[in-house]
């Protein structure tokens, strides 16, 4: 397993922001208030890298007769922290060795 960035730049798709088109956007999580604080997120400010490990559970899976896939995810497990310098998978997954 690795980490793998997920940023799609608005110039592939055919339509998006006139003034954006070398712009990332990525995926998006939503959080209520009962979830931050089982989390644990205190004083986070927008902008802020953070690390997220996560157990997710496949709940839709979609391929269209042209074959463009989509899949969605139901998160079942988190723990979210500040980034650290450790970027590969294994150091992310097993922090303690």
């Amino acid at each position: 397993m690795k980490l793998t960035s997920l940023g799609e730049k608005y110039s592939d798709l055919s339509e998006g922001p006139a003034d954006g088109k070398d712009v990332e956007y990525f995926p998006s999580l939503y959080l209520n208030e009962k979830q931050i604080e089982a989390l644990g997120i205190d004083n986070a400010r927008v902008g802020t890298d953070m690390t997220l490990i996560a157990t997710v559970r496949l709940s839709s899976l979609s391929e269209s007769k042209g074959g463009s896939r989509s899949m969605s995810f139901e998160i079942t497990e988190a723990a979210i922290g500040p980034k650290e310098a450790a970027t590969d998978a294994a150091s992310v997954l097993f922090p303690n060795g």
